[in-house]
């Protein structure tokens, strides 16, 4: 739709590189949308874990003391989650505008920064659940060691 709406304002040299790349700028569509969902899944998930203190919930049901730990660090992980989604979706507009502008001047180069920024992000949330799996099981195991 994207591709569509932005080629009636196109002078006569970019209505027709527009044409004639059209599988690529659609391509490049299909990718900002999928990315677009990624950061809404994420966010969607931080959303679920903040406001239902998902953590919270696990360490209850396996008896895990320290309940006010779980819940500080459920909404601390769950704003982080919305937080780097939004970040993504962010990120995402401004790669779809950058490739879209590429291909109409048919100099596209894949982007290393965007890659590492995406990158990064999936790095930090991966941390931050590595974290706190790593601190339930030190709980975990400090109560069945008394």
């Amino acid at each position: 739709m994207l591709f569509f709406r932005r080629h009636r304002r196109l002078n006569s040299k970019q209505k027709k590189s527009h044409v004639e790349h059209r599988r690529a700028h659609l391509a490049n569509e299909r990718t900002f949308l999928a990315w677009i969902r990624t950061a809404i899944s994420i966010m969607a998930f931080g959303f679920i874990v903040e406001k239902f203190s998902l953590f919270l919930w696990i360490d209850l049901a396996k008896g895990v003391s320290g309940p006010d730990s779980s819940l500080v660090a459920s909404n601390l992980l769950g704003i982080v989650f919305i937080g780097l989604g939004g970040i993504m979706g962010l990120l995402a507009i401004a790669r779809f505008m950058h490739v879209e502008k590429e291909i109409e001047d048919n100099s596209f180069h894949p982007s290393e920064v965007m890659d590492v920024l995406f990158a990064l992000i999936f790095l930090v949330l991966s941390a931050f659940i590595l974290l706190y799996v790593f601190n339930w099981h030190n709980a975990l195991f400090l109560t069945f060691k008394k």
